[in-house]
């Protein structure tokens, strides 16, 4: 068998684990590893329920290439003053859409929850990921990542990455 012609296919273990160490990242605050789980160019985006269900296209964070996402992790390391805390999100199992031998379309939902280093602890945000996932160069990467959160009542700091 000639190995040159043999295509290698994504499947959904490796999507999955896509999910699941872009996850950690955030939650484990390595944020400078954030824009190296997108494809470029890429679309990231963070919109509400009632926006989709509206069909408008009003995003609260749109990056559409890897440098914005650098230049959105620039800011919160350097330019954004907040008091130190610490998220953790909690994923459903991710539901398949649609797949091919290229890429997967999924969807999982979520809950992020803040914790602030006096021990408070509240509720950041829900809703659910609608991602496109490719496998480029033997590693899978969200071309797009769409957040679409559960509330329209949005928290100041949702600068960060959900």
């Amino acid at each position: 068998m000639n190995m040159s012609n043999v295509t290698e296919r994504i499947t959904v273990a490796q999507a999955r684990q896509l999910i699941a160490d872009y996850t950690y990242t955030i939650d484990d605050g390595v944020l400078s590893d954030w824009p190296t789980y997108f494809t470029e160019p890429c679309i990231y985006r963070i919109t509400t329920r009632q926006n989709e269900e509206m069909i408008m296209p009003l995003s609260i964070m749109l990056c559409d290439n890897q440098a914005m996402l650098y230049d959105r992790v620039e800011a919160i390391e350097k330019a954004n003053i907040f008091e130190p805390h610490y998220y953790r999100h909690v994923l459903s199992d991710s539901k398949v859409l649609e797949m091919d031998d290229e890429s997967v379309h999924m969807e999982t939902g979520f809950t992020c929850v803040r914790t602030m280093l006096d021990g408070r602890v509240t509720l950041f945000a829900t809703g659910r990921y609608s991602d496109h996932i490719v496998l480029e160069k033997g590693r899978c990467l969200f071309r797009s990542r769409k957040v679409v959160l559960d509330s329209s009542k949005v928290d100041t700091l949702i600068a960060i990455p959900l």
